[in-house]
């Protein structure tokens, strides 16, 4: 029996999200091309809806009720519930966001379903996701007939047709169930700003600096170059070495500089997710190995600690 393919619609600020664009070419790949059903959630999303589907073309289902205006884990899963189809094989598909992989392991123990999380490929049949920083491809193949699965963002190229027919739009008035927790609001976060967006060149620092004294070599990098900033892995902002508004990657900022400069970052999935449209990416790495080198341009296998004060020389005393 061929599966159904829903997609969860995340909203950001009353519109449907880039990562909703993104699950849709990641559920035409894993359908040869069907498109999947979206699922929205919130209290007035009429317009929006119309907008998916007329800029989509796929079917979407939009839940609606006053208590699903700010996501809530259990009013969302309960409301998610009430709309599939019994007994159905089925694919859900949501983002790899904080809404995604909150709410992923809620909805398959309720579905029975396997549960998949990080995936960043199709590769014959199998859903693929890293492991280990990096280093290794995990390929997984699920084993029930209904799976549940969040996609890293920037992992999939939004789904853009030229001229979709527009698809059909259910309106579904969500059930009020009985929460063991409430929603008070939702706050930006005070480290966001917009410096690592208007850089054109971003000199990212991750675990490989070694110790925060040395992450003056990361700025006196960064200052060789004309609108640039500095950014970092979630490892140096949990380290404190950074403040958070630096980090890029899915749980930080997604970038696209000019050049992209990766000093000691390993390259984990959920870093590169962030960089990876960088026009022209350099990484500096002492192992050979590192999965960076994988997405760099230039690959510089060398200590950074000794590299880059020599580079700093030499483009000092070059005449441009």
């Amino acid at each position: 029996m061929e599966k159904k393919i829903f997609i969860i619609s995340e909203t950001d600020q009353g519109n449907s999200s880039q990562e909703t664009f993104e699950l849709i070419s990641f559920a035409r790949e894993l359908s040869c091309g069907q498109l999947p059903t979206i699922i929205l959630l919130g209290s007035c999303i009429e317009a929006q809806a119309k907008v998916l589907s007329e800029k989509t073309g796929c079917d979407t289902i939009a839940v609606t009720g006053d208590h699903l205006d700010l996501f809530n884990t259990q009013a969302y899963a309960h409301a998610i519930m009430d709309i599939l189809p019994p007994k159905t094989p089925l694919w859900l598909c949501l983002p790899h966001t904080s809404m995604g992989y909150d709410l992923a392991p809620l909805l398959a123990i309720k579905l029975n379903a396997a549960c998949i999380t990080a995936v960043d490929g199709i590769h014959g049949g199998a859903l693929s996701r890293s492991i280990y920083s990096g280093r290794f491809i995990m390929e997984i193949i699920p084993r029930t007939p209904t799976v549940v699965v969040t996609v890293l963002p920037g992992a999939f190229e939004s789904f853009a047709p030229e001229i979709p027919s527009p698809g059909s739009i259910r309106m579904v008035q969500a059930s009020l169930p009985a929460l063991k927790s409430k929603t008070l609001g939702v706050q930006e976060p005070m480290h966001r700003d917009s410096t690592l967006k208007d850089a054109e060149v971003i000199v990212s620092a991750g675990r490989g600096v070694g110790k925060k004294e040395n992450m003056d070599l990361i700025n006196k990098l960064a200052a060789l170059f004309p609108k640039s900033a500095v950014g970092a892995s979630r490892q140096v902002c949990d380290s404190g070495w950074l403040e958070y508004r630096h980090q890029v990657g899915t749980t930080g900022q997604t970038v696209a500089p000019k050049l992209y400069i990766a000093c000691g970052i390993s390259g984990a999935i959920q870093h590169v997710s962030g960089m990876k449209k960088a026009q022209t990416i350099i990484a500096i790495n002492i192992d050979p190995n590192a999965a960076i080198f994988h997405v760099a341009h230039i690959c510089i296998v060398e200590d950074l600690v000794s590299f880059i004060p020599v580079f700093i020389e030499e483009m000092n005393n070059f005449s441009f």
